[in-house]
């Protein structure tokens, strides 16, 4: 037996009918046009292998992530505040 306190929602606040959005994938969209050294190289990576047919882009690309969140991380954290 649930307590009837419990079961009463009406009382909540009512949510939004829209579903949140997550800013973070077009932050890190808009960070990735500050981060042309790092895509390129990234991007010159991903050729050499594809031509070679061997290797990978792992350390590219982590560099890559790295400038992009380092653009990013200030713009996220202005939003949870």
């Amino acid at each position: 037996p649930h307590n009837a306190a419990c079961q009463n929602t009406s009382n909540l606040p009512k949510m939004s009918e829209e579903e949140p959005v997550d800013p973070l994938p077009q932050i890190r969209k808009d960070c990735m046009k500050s981060c042309p050294a790092a895509k390129g190289d990234y991007e010159a990576c991903i050729k050499r292998i594809e031509e070679r047919g061997d290797g990978d882009c792992e350390a590219w690309y982590f560099d890559m992530l790295h400038c992009v969140d380092k653009c990013a991380a200030p713009k996220v954290s202005k939003l949870l505040k």
